[in-house]
């Protein structure tokens, strides 16, 4: 059968119908949308509020905010991935910046040197740098040392030096070659203390044998022990030693000992007086109260020899291999100074490694701070002696550094010290600040590393959702625990 119905519809003519087909569609539209509902509300009528719901809404709404701003902090704030691979760089030259202040070193006898790594060979060097006078900021001027000064300052160095096992054998009785200790040294055990009693003594002396009771008796009472008041009204001890001259025959003639017994005291520069009284205790001590009483020793302290120092700052162009450079003191024509008394303490304004701009390189690529921090570790830091023939050693550990993408690169460094003490042997050796350094043969890549986008918006999703979900089970859960609570006290009363 044939309809008389148009096989195609035609808009109706005229706006006014035109407006009712449109309203039409959106109703039809919306009766789609809301079949599809799959978040259906239930009715406020069939709900009811409650106040531990009410108490986790705003909880709720709390913890949103503070995880939306959160997680918003973390999408904002890059984070940074490194990775370990091996130095592309061929340069042949490394470039070294460094500021040091030398406090107590003049410019004119500051020398600056570059060796290889064990000091054996001196590398060839491009040096660029200038010397600054300093003048110890106006607190204080130099003056050179005395040679009693020299000598009790190294005597009191070398004292703080010794092993339990060496003092001991310095203070030990030189009574028997056929003892365990080796007996070498006879002018360090009489400068070991401030005052030492000797005993020089034969044992075929019939003298000698009769007053060794004596002697035993004051020594117990005596050394170490007993106090006596020196010139300077300090208070002081004595040490009481005995020197068996058969055994030790040749110490005794170096020492020019004529008779037996032969009673010295000795004080701590190396000069002595000769007990001649009574030999008895009583007397003994009489004679150290008097003679120490009348002694002064010399005051020594450690203190600036020159009346300025020297600020060196510059650049220096070294080999890419293991090596250092100094500073130390040096002659300069016909003026002779002692470079092993000299001074090396000093102050590090500055060093790096690389291009002077590099620093500024990494803290525009806004990497993590403690790496901004190995590039120049030692600045500002002061590594002070206080005694002869010591001086700061530094050991450096460089790597390059590049930032991905990115063509500039800059050198972290690790750094550790430690005070050098020139061996007996070598007291003649000149103190070096030495700066020594070694090149990874590895470098660090930098990786930015954001989270895309959709990553934010699903983590989001996820944390909101999480909380929400988890805040809303625990208020029915509590709501539940309280409504059956209260209907058992009910039934109960």
């Amino acid at each position: 059968a044939y309809s008389d119905e148009p096989l195609f519809h035609s808009f109706p003519r005229g706006s006014h119908s035109r407006e009712v087909w449109q309203q039409g569609s959106m109703v039809s539209v919306s009766k789609l949308l809301t079949n599809l509902d799959q978040f259906r509300v239930v009715s406020r009528d069939l709900t009811r509020g409650t106040l531990t719901g009410g108490a986790f809404t705003v909880l709720a709404y709390g913890m949103l905010v503070l995880l939306l701003i959160a997680e918003l902090g973390s999408f904002l704030r890059p984070s940074y991935q490194t990775n370990i691979v091996m130095d592309p760089n061929q340069d042949n030259l490394m470039q070294i910046n460094f500021d040091v202040v030398m406090f107590d070193l003049p410019c004119k006898y500051l020398k600056v040197g570059v060796w290889d790594k064990f000091g054996e060979e001196k590398l060839d060097s491009v040096d660029q740098f200038s010397y600054i006078p300093w003048d110890h900021k106006g607190q204080t001027l130099g003056m050179a040392y005395t040679k009693e000064e020299i000598q009790i300052l190294e005597q009191a160095d070398m004292k703080t030096d010794l092993t339990e096992g060496e003092k001991a054998e310095l203070d030990s009785d030189w009574s028997s070659s056929s003892d365990h200790f080796r007996h070498s040294d006879f002018n360090a055990v009489v400068t070991l203390h401030d005052f030492t009693l000797v005993n020089f003594f034969a044992e075929w002396c019939v003298h000698c044998r009769k007053f060794s009771p004596t002697w035993k008796e004051a020594a117990g009472r005596i050394s170490e022990r007993m106090e006596f008041e020196d010139g300077n009204n300090n208070k002081v001890t004595v040490k009481m030693l005995k020197m068996n001259c058969v055994d030790f025959k040749d110490t005794c003639s170096e020492a020019k000992i004529a008779a037996f017994p032969t009673i010295r005291l000795y004080k701590k520069d190396g000069s002595f007086e000769v007990f001649s009284g009574k030999r008895s205790v009583d007397n003994l001590i009489s004679f150290l109260t008097t003679a120490i009483k009348n002694s002064r020793l010399i005051i020594a302290r450690h203190h600036s020899i020159f009346s300025e120092g020297c600020q060196v700052r510059g650049t220096l162009k070294v080999p890419r291999v293991p090596g250092h450079f100094h500073l130390q003191a040096e002659a300069l024509g016909a003026v002779n100074i002692n470079p092993a008394l000299t001074n090396v303490s000093h102050k590090i304004n500055h060093l790096s490694f690389g291009l002077p701009e590099s620093i500024n390189f990494a803290k525009r690529q806004n990497i993590p701070v403690e790496m901004v921090g190995h590039v120049t570790p030692l600045d500002g830091k002061s590594f002070i002696v206080e005694r002869f023939h010591e001086a700061p050693q530094h050991y450096l550990k460089v790597v390059s550094t590049h930032v991905q993408g990115k063509t500039g690169v800059f050198y972290q460094m690790t750094h550790s010290d430690r005070i050098r003490r020139l061996r007996t042997e070598n007291l003649t050796g000149t103190p070096q600040a030495r700066f020594t350094y070694d090149f990874s043969p590895m470098s660090v890549v930098v990786k930015s590393k954001s989270k895309k986008w959709y990553e934010f918006l699903t983590s989001l999703f996820a944390i909101l959702g999480g909380t929400f979900t988890i805040l809303e089970l625990t208020s029915g859960a509590v709501d539940t625990v309280h409504t059956a609570v209260k209907e058992a006290l009910g039934k109960k009363n």
